[in-house]
């Protein structure tokens, strides 16, 4: 090969390399990797699981896959399950409505589904210094039903449901993982979840769910059974929208 030749090549590959670098850039946070999970968001939660539970990146993500797979099989049997220390996972009733196209005016029916909802532990409130009384108050809340959530929250009704507590054992099982080493990995997706929450405000699974943190306003309401007015302070709170996936394997 002629050095003509040599430089040509040398100067494709350059070439080559320096586009590579960035689709890299531009598409890293779509990227799938051989076992198909999605990197950016998904990755960095994997390795900050890892390093606060001593584990391995792969057991790391054995163990988040665990969580979510244990997750969506009990609501899909109209369980209710938890997560010590970050939060519970149940199913909401939504009775089908009526409305209207915003952009037709023709009326539209939606039908009946099941919706799941997320209340935050004790815990992940203190953590990430939820404390009422925060946001604006151009309004007043409403009352809170009896499992502590606002009635205003737009369900027509919880159904009663079994309680599953996602424990050492029960991720151990849904994982592969030791238990010893399940335990440790739980107490790290609790602090990792918590830390991406306090710093961001948000955290997304794709497919999943996505969790932020919202400003509710101060609302007044009446109690359905005395007709007293009940008056509540503004506040954050932890919300959670569930994915395409979550949401599909529910309904």
């Amino acid at each position: 090969m002629n050095n003509d030749t040599t430089r040509q090549t040398n100067l494709a590959r350059r070439t080559v390399l320096r586009h590579g670098v960035v689709v890299s850039a531009v598409f890293g946070l779509g990227m799938t990797t051989a076992t198909g999970q999605v990197a950016g968001a998904r990755g960095e939660l994997v390795e900050a699981i890892a390093s606060r539970s001593g584990l391995s990146k792969a057991d790391a993500k054995r163990a988040l896959d665990g969580f979510t797979n244990a997750t969506i099989e009990s609501l899909r049997k109209g369980d209710r399950i938890s997560l010590v220390g970050f939060g519970s996972f149940s199913i909401s009733k939504r009775a089908a409505r009526t409305g209207r196209n915003p952009k037709t005016d023709k009326e539209i029916q939606g039908n009946a589904r099941d919706e799941v909802r997320f209340e935050a532990d004790r815990e992940l409130v203190a953590a990430l210094d939820l404390i009422p009384g925060r946001g604006d108050e151009r309004r007043l809340p409403g009352e809170k039903n009896s499992r502590g959530t606002d009635a205003d929250h737009g369900d027509d009704g919880m159904v009663d449901e079994a309680e599953t507590v996602l424990d050492a054992n029960a991720l151990a099982r849904e994982s592969g993982l030791s238990k010893s080493d399940a335990k440790r990995a739980l107490d790290g997706i609790v602090e990792a979840m918590t830390g991406a929450l306090s710093r961001d405000r948000r955290l997304s699974l794709v497919g999943f769910g996505s969790f932020s943190i919202s400003k509710r306003s101060a609302r007044t309401g009446r109690n359905p059974r005395t007709g007293k007015e009940i008056r509540s302070n503004a506040r954050e709170e932890v919300r959670f929208k569930a994915g395409a996936e979550l949401s599909k394997s529910v309904n």
